[in-house]
């Protein structure tokens, strides 16, 4: 039973109301004016460590704090490292093989985890869009206590209000004419053509490893024939030498000699030094510092492809079947359907169901007389019906902007097409014309052999000039960095060709 003291006051709530009314404009002005003031105050003074130059001609000088995080992100011992985890065991007594190494590549390269991460993220976009399948519960607490003192003629008011109001809320979309389909429809596209992003990552990464295999094999075997060649210009030499002591070789003849010598020995330099430029290319292709000490064994080119199969327009056809990007452009085409769906989706209104149960627990004095008390529970239902009638047409330009961007998917994806046909085309008559160039580089070796053979013999017969001679030795050297560039050539051309068609291993394209 209410106290007579508390009857008394219960008629000066009614003045209290109309006063907070119109003292809460006041507040909140108060408060959003603070709060600009300090905005304006934040965007008045940026971060002096992050400050652009203050003229034109100076660079820009990061902080010891930035520069701190780039070197320990930026170690060379980090590049040098790999994966201890791995089932390969890496060590410098162990020797790569073509298979080890492409294997090596795909797991260290930074091409092939960035899409794979890429993926990864994209089936994460996936989960998200599906979230809107499931009812949205939310839980939230309020707790509050006021002391608002008001000031009246002969006396003061003091109101003392304690609550807290704790709460559960349950909300669904029951109707959103296809929103959440669209969606989940467009973020299946996008997976899909991550993941053939990864696929095309993988094969791009095998090429260029077995592309750098195959010069650095080259490298290797340039090495070995300058070698042989140097010591084919000391065998000459000798020869032109002893003629000379008889008297039946004259000085210019032995300087003729001992020049093809000197070439010799600055080509032996300059294998030598292709051997540890294509050394680095190898190490950068694997995604692993240029310095690491990994052995490979690169010193032959003897697995050579056989011939072809299939002819070209098979090729072509097999390729825009079978190429990851084009299957990939595909699905963004189809992404870019399903974004032009949800885009026209916003047209319709949305209808969602929600409702709420919770506790409010209330306290309320004034002036410390009796203390009204209140704890009971609250809930609710609602029924929402939203639909934006005009948005100043930015649902139309939203339709016409994902239109376009269909469009122009659809026009990339033709001119991948046609860039993989050209790039089929192109790597199939390289490889048909490095076989024949192989097959004559074999000829000219064996020709050329020959030919140094019977001039040597007939120079120390007295029958052949030294200029026969060393011109035959000159065509012999040629002819074997001849032999290599054609094997290296034949190995690169098979390999672009299966890169082209898009066949994960070669034995996809019949060429073994």
């Amino acid at each position: 039973m209410p106290s007579s003291r508390t009857n008394a006051r219960r008629p000066r709530l009614h003045a209290i109301k109309p006063i907070c009314q119109l003292l809460r404009p006041i507040i909140l002005a108060a408060a959003a004016a603070i709060s600009l003031a300090g905005c304006a105050q934040f965007r008045l003074n940026p971060d002096p460590e992050v400050a652009p130059s203050r003229t034109v001609e100076a660079s820009w000088t990061p902080p010891l704090s930035i520069t701190n995080a780039n070197d320990a992100a930026s170690r060379l011992q980090d590049l040098r490292r790999f994966d201890g985890n791995s089932l390969m065991q890496t060590s410098p007594a162990r020797t790569y093989d073509l298979p080890s190494l492409v294997e090596l590549a795909l797991r260290t390269n930074p091409q092939t985890r960035n899409a794979w991460y890429t993926a990864l993220a994209a089936n994460a976009q996936l989960g998200q869009s599906q979230a809107t399948n499931y009812p949205k519960i939310e839980v939230d607490a309020e707790g509050n206590y006021l002391k608002l003192p008001l000031q009246f003629p002969g006396q003061t008011l003091v109101i003392r209000n304690e609550v807290f109001q704790p709460q559960i809320t349950v909300s669904y979309d029951l109707l959103d004419f296809g929103r959440t389909r669209a969606t989940e429809r467009s973020a299946r596209e996008q997976l899909i053509a991550a993941n053939f992003g990864f696929n095309q990552a993988i094969q791009d990464v095998v090429f260029s490893t077995e592309k750098a295999f195959y010069v650095l094999a080259a490298a290797n075997a340039s090495v070995s024939a300058a070698q042989a060649n140097l010591q084919l210009a000391h065998i000459s030499q000798a020869a032109v030498e002893g003629r000379h002591q008889v008297g039946l070789a004259t000085r210019p003849q032995l300087l003729l000699a001992a020049q093809v010598e000197a070439q010799a020995v600055y080509d032996l330099a300059n294998a030598k030094s292709m051997v540890h430029d294509a050394e680095a290319g190898l190490r950068q292709t694997i995604g692993i510092a240029a310095d690491t000490d990994i052995s490979v064994q690169a010193s032959q080119l003897n697995r050579l492809p056989e011939n072809l199969q299939e002819d070209v327009e098979t090729l072509m056809a097999d390729a825009l079947k079978r190429r990851p990007d084009i299957a990939a452009q595909i699905a963004t085409v189809r992404a870019g359907n399903a974004a032009i769906a949800r885009a026209r989706a916003e047209f319709y209104p949305e209808v969602a169901v929600s409702g709420n149960y919770g506790q409010i627990i209330w306290s309320y004095t004034i002036n410390g007389g009796n203390t009204q008390n209140l704890n009971q529970p609250f809930y609710g239902a609602l029924l929402t019906l939203r639909w934006d009638l005009f948005t100043g047409f930015d649902r139309y330009y939203g339709v016409q902007k994902v239109t376009a961007e269909r469009d122009a998917a659809r026009a990339q994806l033709r001119s991948l097409q046609v860039n993989v046909i050209a790039a089929v085309w192109t790597a199939y008559y390289d490889y048909l014309s490095a076989q024949k160039k192989y097959d004559a580089s074999q000829a000219l070796l064996k020709a050329s052999e020959e030919s140094y053979q019977a001039n040597l013999e007939s120079h120390r017969h007295g029958l052949a000039t030294i200029t026969d001679l060393i011109g035959a030795e000159r065509d012999l050297m040629a002819a074997r960095y001849t032999l290599i560039q054609s094997k290296a050539d034949l190995l690169v051309s098979s390999a672009a060709l299966v890169h082209a068609t898009g066949a994960a291993t070669a034995s996809n394209l019949r060429i073994p």
